[in-house]
């Protein structure tokens, strides 16, 4: 490595005055057109919705009966209401104030899986039944008790049970308006129309949706990559995991690793299209061999591609300057290329990891369309496929050139 020219790099500010324009609320960067639009073309004669009035008494007994999804992610969402805002929603609720309306996706059993009111739900169900929700969701959640209340404060301090009775049929009685997207409406229409559904507050974001339409072990599958030490250590615990944009990340590498090489997309996909697909009919298909496979290849890729770009790994940075946020294009192509690296190549890039920053650093700098790839319709899969080629062409040139001639670097 000595004797080889070293392209002189700037060193930028401390990272820790990194601009927030270049992230998202996702600890992500931020792509050129904001968080993508969710689009999935679909058939609108194939759309079956149909919106009723329920209490909450039914739902109440829907959750005590199994047929009521708090979706498998409740415990990493269990705490994102405090217990003030838990408190003021029941007090709206005591004062006959209407809630908004609830999206629900059914089963072909009848059940009904949470897609919007969520947090609504689980803080209406941890005031009147805290162990029932504990029982079906695994959180250890402690009696909810009515505190900074606005309007009702004789009832400061009181839990479910310490309620007059006409303040408990208030509760039960309570009736919402549900939108629910019946079981015989295909998947990819579900995808789409609880997109459109939920634009108001805080919409769905398209991981959020796939969670509650396709159901199966894969969700519990890539929470648990998404928690592994390896992930949280490589990405620095950056990524937020409040509304599971860690579990996409995980979902886009496996996806394309289950192509296997040269992890081509099909070009008739965009990106929702593509996980979509994937986890509705590949991923139901896998069994545990299959999933050790898997987790196997995530956590060698990971180690792989961290050896290879050290602290820049994933991001649009490299030698002295401040890192950028990781992006997500090349979390995916870094992963996957890193990951099918022979042991003895690896080594290579390893060893030459400095040269292979600055074949980096060229490439975002003089190869439009390789920078284009990361910031315009970073979902399509022409741009997937560039990022992957262009990480191939760095490692296939450091590793001919360390080959023919070791004595350069």
């Amino acid at each position: 490595m000595s004797n080889h020219p070293r392209t002189h790099l700037v060193s930028d500010e401390n990272e820790s005055s990194l601009n927030l324009t270049e992230q998202d609320d996702s600890g992500l960067e931020a792509e050129e057109d904001g968080t993508p639009e969710i689009e999935v073309p679909f058939d609108p004669t194939k759309i079956d919705i149909i919106v009723k009035t329920m209490t909450i008494g039914s739902l109440e007994n829907r959750l005590a009966n199994a047929e009521l999804d708090l979706t498998p992610d409740f415990q990493r969402h269990d705490n994102v209401w405090n217990l003030k805002r838990k408190a003021r929603l029941i007090e709206s609720i005591l004062l006959r104030i209407p809630l908004p309306s609830f999206y629900f996706s059914e089963g072909i059993d009848g059940s009904y899986s949470v897609v919007d009111g969520l947090q609504r739900l689980c803080a209406i169900f941890h005031f009147i039944q805290p162990d029932l929700l504990n029982r079906v969701t695994g959180a250890k959640l402690i009696a909810l008790q009515l505190c900074e209340l606005q309007y009702l404060k004789e009832l400061n301090g009181k839990n479910y049970t310490e309620l007059d009775r006409k303040f408990q049929r208030r509760i039960s009685e309570l009736e919402i308006t549900a939108n629910i997207i019946r079981a015989n409406t295909p998947p990819a229409v579900k995808f789409n129309v609880f997109a459109r559904l939920n634009q108001g507050g805080m919409p769905l974001n398209a991981q959020e949706i796939r969670n509650a339409i396709f159901p199966g072990p894969w969700r519990d599958r890539l929470r648990k990559l998404a928690e592994s030490k390896s992930f949280r250590l490589a990405t620095d615990e950056k990524v937020r995991t409040e509304r599971q944009q860690d579990i996409e990340l995980v979902l886009r590498f496996i996806a394309l690793w289950q192509l296997r090489q040269p992890f081509s997309r099909p070009s008739n996909q965009n990106m929702d299209e593509f996980l979509n697909n994937v986890v509705e009919h590949q991923l139901p298909l896998w069994n545990d061999v299959k999933w050790a496979e898997a987790e196997s290849a995530f956590e060698h890729s990971i180690q792989a591609a961290q050896s290879i770009f050290g602290r820049h790994v994933f991001r649009k940075s490299f030698g002295a300057q401040r890192r950028r946020p990781i992006n997500r294009g090349l979390f995916e192509a870094q992963l996957l290329v890193s990951g099918v690296v022979k042991s003895e190549n690896l080594i290579l890039l390893q060893t030459n990891k400095d040269i292979i920053a600055e074949r980096f650093g060229e490439a975002l700098k003089n190869d439009d369309t390789f920078g284009q790839s990361m910031l315009y319709a970073t979902g399509s899969a022409g741009s997937s496929n560039v990022r992957i080629q262009t990480i191939v062409k760095i490692f296939t040139e450091v590793i001919n050139a360390a080959k023919t001639a070791p004595h350069q670097f």
